[in-house]
């Protein structure tokens, strides 16, 4: 039930999480990504509205990249990157994000 920003926000968000092990400490790490709005939500957060998107942002925030915007037309959308989450798939993931970002 989150609007399109925050579901891009969180994508990100998984995008990293899930890549991790090989980007901590890369050099020069570049993020495509088509949605623009996506580097204000990280530069501005709001402290009061959702817990969870504060913690997203703080997630992403542990990385050293550079955002890029790419227009849609030139991303090739995929299957994962569209794919719905499956029943009990975030409950499982709450407690592990918590415990990654501490």
């Amino acid at each position: 039930s989150y609007s399109q920003a925050k579901l891009e926000l969180y994508g990100l968000f998984r995008s990293l999480r899930a890549t991790r092990l090989w980007i901590v400490g890369a050099e020069n790490l570049v993020v495509e990504v088509d949605a623009l709005y996506i580097r204000g939500m990280i530069n501005n957060p709001d402290i009061q509205p959702n817990a969870a998107i504060n913690r997203w942002i703080a997630g992403i925030l542990l990385f050293t990249f550079t955002l890029v915007h790419v227009p849609s037309e030139r991303i090739a959308a995929d299957s994962v990157s569209r794919r719905t989450p499956q029943p009990g798939e975030l409950a499982e993931n709450a407690e592990e994000i918590e415990d990654w970002i501490d």
